[in-house]
């Protein structure tokens, strides 16, 4: 492996303390370069402000500031995430509660390329299967975009309003602006964000221009104190080039709606989400390929879904919630291979696969005294899902009839946690939370590994196994003086993971195939925070995971290197600047053709040192101008995780896609 140096990084604390680290003088922070754990597995970040390196507006990028994320580059934006090695399906990322879900069938456009982060209030991660109130799934953690829903509040105005400027061509805009009276509230936003195709650090040019809008109306009626009737309308839509594959994105078309009722205790949610989305080779790049014909996909979904629940909080000893949620999403699909000779719009679609899922849940806190609490959870999940094709296409081979064409498969699963969690010291001075979590988790087979893909003996995916997490969760959230922190460890064992697996030899041809494979994996997350003034702090932090796949003695793939970020930190209210350190060990840990549904393994990568630096001006309560320059070395790099690189007309063909190199950038936001 090779050796990476050291250096310094800035971090932000984020959220509110939970029995736990919090900050003695909490003073905020102008630009957010790291996110620091406050809670058990638990984190909490403002979306709204300015990041170092600079997210690419989507809900994948903001999420790189927290350790164990890593993102899986295939462009300029639309990045798939993974949290401790983990991605697609076992990492669930909610919009205010609502499932989003792609129609690309090689996550062209995964859960993030709808998410607009800035127009939400908070993001929180919960790391493991230690929450079972957030849907099924969720073996990695859980990731919520998060809108306040709040009752009668002071009659006025309320916005946020930015402008960022930045290398490539990049300009974004937003407005969130919330008007309330005594019983009413209307919230509207729009976004728009422009970005031209980057170069890495040795001036190659990489395919990743993209354009991305999108707007938002929420509209509220409060009649009384506890109560509350919330319309939400959302529609967006967005061009993206990619740099891995001969197709770009052509659409990226979304359509929602959604009801929330809330009266006291009892919670009511319902949506709708529609999308729309064309994957081509022609409006963004020149047709390539032995006929240069004019190809076009046009996948879309429609998911609709909701949630019921009741909460019980009157009592300072126990906190319970109970549930029910459900999800449907159909699949339908129309593709040409010569849009002028057949346009797709002229084609009809065909449905190709139906999901539904009904759960019911329920988690118990219990504060056994003024330092020991206990909390736990069990869920249950009824999973139908038809395969609708006649046939199961073989690309230039043809297609063959699908050995489980519409049947219908039925499952029920069954998750859990608990976890104990020990006060140490002082509430409101130096102190410790210890903690300890077990938890199952029961992950059905999703869209891209049950039906897009076949297995090594049939063309069909619908037998596959669900994949079985039983994970433990230990570590400490302290706070000692002018030290503050958290040590997170995990481990894991996997009972039929969903290995995709690439470059599989069925006959005269080669396939991508899903196998189920016993794995374990194992890992460790530090963050600390040392305040040696007023002003100056210092920030460190640490990720690192491991496994091995038990069934084929190899190592487990996808697996991002060890990361380390240090820093230093100077803030006084008005002016503010950070100097930041990025090391990337090198990944010699690798299984070449095998990972997770967004990528396989294509090999080793070196180590990485990445320097940033960022300063901020508030003159006003109000205002606040940010600069920084990200990458200042101008580093040629890739992310170990990222997708390999397509070659594409007027473009150098490149082994991984790049990160972008030297970025400047600068950012103005009104918050009033």
């Amino acid at each position: 492996m090779n050796r990476f140096g050291i250096g310094i990084v800035c971090c932000v604390c984020a959220g509110q303390p939970l029995m736990a680290a919090g900050d003695n003088n909490p003073m905020e922070q102008m630009v957010v370069t790291a996110v620091r754990t406050d809670a058990p597995l638990h984190i909490v970040t403002d979306p709204k402000a300015p990041r170092q390196p600079l997210p690419a507006s989507d809900g994948a990028d903001y999420l790189k500031t927290i350790p164990g994320f890593a993102v899986i580059r295939k462009g300029g934006t639309d990045g798939d995430p993974l949290l401790r090695g983990m991605a697609g399906s076992r990492l669930s990322l909610l919009q205010d509660g609502a499932v989003v879900l792609g129609g690309c069938s090689n996550r062209m456009d995964p859960p993030t390329a709808y998410i607009f982060p800035e127009t939400f209030d908070r993001i929180e991660v919960i790391k493991g299967p230690q929450s079972v109130q957030h849907g099924p799934g969720n073996a990695a953690g859980v990731v919520l975009f998060e809108k306040d829903h709040k009752t009668l509040g002071a009659p006025g105005w309320d916005a946020h309003v930015s402008a960022l400027l930045a290398s490539a061509g990049r300009h974004d805009e937003v407005v969130d602006a919330t008007w309330t009276s005594a019983q009413f509230a209307v919230r509207g936003a729009a976004t728009r964000v422009t970005a031209d195709d980057y170069a890495n650090g040795d001036n190659v040019v990489v395919h990743s221009q993209y354009r991305r809008w999108n707007s938002q109306l929420d509209l509220a009626w409060m009649p009384s104190a506890d109560t509350r009737l919330e319309l939400g309308l959302a529609r967006g839509d967005g061009q993206a080039a990619y740099a891995d594959r001969g197709v770009d994105g052509a659409r990226f078309d979304r359509d929602n709606l959604s009801l929330r009722f809330i009266r006291g205790p009892l919670e009511m949610y319902a949506y709708y989400n529609y999308v729309d989305h064309v994957m081509d080779n022609y409006t963004l790049r020149t047709p390539a390929g032995m006929t240069g014909m004019p190809v076009a996909m046009n996948p879309d979904r429609r998911t609709t879904g909701g949630k019921i629940t009741w909460s019980f909080e009157g009592s300072d000893i126990v906190d319970s919630i109970v549930g029910l949620d459900w999800q449907q999403n159909q699949h339908a699909a129309r593709n040409t291979m010569n849009q002028n000779l057949v346009p797709y719009e002229s084609l009809a679609r065909v449905n190709d696969a139906k999901f539904a899922q009904l759960g019911v849940f329920g988690e118990l806190g219990w504060n056994a005294s003024d330092t020991i609490r206990l909390a736990g959870g069990l869920r249950l999940d009824d999973w139908q899902v038809t395969d609708q094709r006649d046939v199961v296409a073989l690309g230039m081979m043809g297609a063959l009839p699908d050995p489980t064409a519409h049947e219908t498969r039925d499952s029920r699963l069954h998750s859990g946690f608990i976890r104990l969690e020990k006060q140490l010291g002082e509430p409101d001075g130096q102190n410790a939370t210890v903690y300890a979590g077990v938890g199952r988790n029961a992950r059905h087979p999703d869209y891209w590994e049950m039906i897009v893909k076949e297995t090594e003996l049939s063309l069909s995916a619908l037998d596959i196994n669900p994949e079985i997490t039983r994970q433990f969760d230990t570590g400490v959230v302290f706070r000692t003086g002018d030290l503050s922190g958290s040590v997170s460890a995990f481990v894991n064992q996997i009972d039929d993971f969903l290995m995709i697996q690439s470059g599989f030899a069925k006959g005269m041809r080669t396939t991508t195939i899903v196998r189920n494979v016993d794995v374990r994996s194992w890992g460790l997350e530090v963050d600390s925070q040392y305040r040696f003034d007023d002003h100056w702090r210092l920030e460190a932090s640490l990720a690192s995971v491991r496994g091995t796949n038990e069934t084929d003695d190899a190592t487990l793939p996808q697996l991002p290197p060890l990361e380390v970020r240090l820093g230093a930190y100077y803030n006084d209210s008005v002016w503010s600047a950070g100097f930041i350190y990025r090391g990337i060990a090198g990944q010699d840990r690798v299984d070449i053709g095998k990972g997770n549904i967004v990528g396989q393994d294509i090999g080793v990568t070196a180590s990485a040192n990445i320097f940033s630096v960022n300063a901020g001006w508030r003159p006003s309560s109000d205002w606040l101008l940010t600069a920084g320059i990200d990458n200042l070395l101008d580093t040629t790099y890739a992310e170990h995780v990222s997708r390999s690189g397509a070659a594409i007309a007027g473009f150098t063909q490149t082994a991984r896609i790049d990160e972008p190199g030297r970025t400047m950038w600068l950012k103005l936001q009104l918050s009033i």
